[in-house]
């Protein structure tokens, strides 16, 4: 039993580590952009395209793909893409225009996307329905380790090589290649009587019941206001630090992967608080850190006392323990079935994408209209609020196991 336990819990491990890793090199595009810009002449339009370029596909493919995706067995389904992820991120190494760039960054998310159903199947196998709010919150906390991390220490890694992003890329490359090796090696699938993956029929009404529950879009709008805030911080925060206040991007990186780690244990902490709450103090929780995001968002722009924003960027952090509790509630609706979690799952993440997406672009437009990259910010630190609406609105359930397939 003990050895089963350790061995579920490092297939996940594994999974959730390549995931995240993948994610993290997407978003460090902020950490590289000055670098990029300088080499490729990019305006502060292009810049925020740039930056959601690796998000925008999955606005158009994430229900079809993950539908289609979930068909698949999850050991090949996430060894096929991430060899794709890395191949696509060894373009953008060698990219020798913004178009090609562009398009490499694109195509990475496309991958990145077509891999997520297979966590839902993977839990589905290994894992019963009480626990799968505990693995999202390991997957948070991971999120924040990795992505924190890697924020952190991107800008020491960009200055070692002599600040060539190129290099950079091609580290995180290699990162990527060992992680698919690992994966082949510890990845493992087992029988599950209610994964429906194999089996034909009512493919239209799979995708019906997947998207007709009401919870589901409401944690959707909570995610994209959420990330529209956090991807305009990640863009456009270190540059704002660097040429309006004199902070480095050595110091930039290290401010937001603090708040990136303290999300990834305040997602821990309140997966297992959540689990004891009743509803209304579940949602007055997710009321709450959408207000805590937005005002410490706003304050991080005012200040450039490095102590400060270290204290402020922490307590930012916490209100990113939102993560596992919405991205949960495709588990927990009522009467799912495997392969539809899959599918509403890829939902979330739309929403999640959406938002993310949107940021860059949003603040780059902003910033050549106004002519004040801290007037951009300030406007867009409103977002976050979504969360308090959909705290408002959200039927936020932990004990409404999935439907079995008959």
């Amino acid at each position: 039993m003990i050895g089963l336990l350790t061995h579920r819990w490092a297939i996940m491990g594994v999974w959730l580590a390549a995931s995240v890793s993948a994610f993290m090199t997407a978003i460090t595009v902020g950490i590289l952009l000055p670098s990029i810009s300088a080499e490729l002449g990019l305006s502060p339009s292009r810049q925020g395209f740039l930056g959601s370029s690796a998000f925008v596909g999955n606005l158009v493919l994430a229900i079809p793909l993950s539908w289609w995706t979930s068909q698949f067995r999850p050991k090949m389904l996430t060894t096929a893409t991430l060899i794709l992820s890395a191949l696509l991120l060894a373009m953008q190494g060698w990219a020798p225009s913004f178009a090609v760039l562009l398009l490499g960054r694109l195509g990475f998310g496309v991958s990145t996307l077509a891999r997520e159903p297979a966590r839902a199947l993977l839990m589905h196998q290994w894992f019963a329905p009480r626990e799968f709010i505990i693995v999202n919150g390991m997957y948070n906390a991971m999120f924040g380790v990795v992505v924190g991390g890697g924020l952190a220490t991107t800008p020491f890694l960009l200055g070692a090589m002599g600040s060539d992003w190129r290099t950079v890329l091609f580290a995180f490359v290699g990162m990527m290649a060992v992680l698919t090796l690992v994966w082949t090696i510890i990845g493992r699938e087992r029988p599950d009587r209610r994964d429906i993956s194999t089996q034909s029929g009512a493919q239209v009404e799979l995708l019906r019941r997947a998207l007709t529950h009401r919870d589901l879009w409401m944690a959707g709008v909570g995610f994209t206001g959420a990330t529209l805030g956090w991807s305009s911080f990640l863009n456009f925060y270190p540059t704002l630090m660097l040429n309006v206040n004199g902070v480095s991007l050595n110091w930039s990186g290290a401010i937001l992967g603090l708040g990136v780690l303290v999300g990834g244990i305040s997602g821990i902490v309140l997966s297992y608080l959540v689990m004891s709450m009743s509803p209304a103090r579940r949602k007055n929780l997710v009321q709450a850190l959408g207000v805590l995001m937005t005002a410490t968002y706003l304050i991080m722009i005012q200040l450039n006392s490095i102590p400060l924003l270290i204290l402020v960027s922490a307590v930012n952090g916490i209100a990113w323990g939102f993560w596992p509790i919405l991205s949960s509630v495709p588990f927990y609706l009522p009467g799912i079935r495997p392969r539809e979690i899959a599918v509403a799952l890829s939902l979330i993440m739309t929403a999640a994408t959406f938002g993310t997406f949107l940021g860059p672009s949003v603040t780059g437009i902003l910033q050549e209209r106004v002519g004040d990259i801290r007037l951009a910010l300030i406007i867009v630190c409103f977002a976050p609020l979504s969360l308090t609406v959909a705290g408002t609105l959200l039927r936020i359930r932990m004990d409404s196991e999935p439907q079995t397939d008959n």
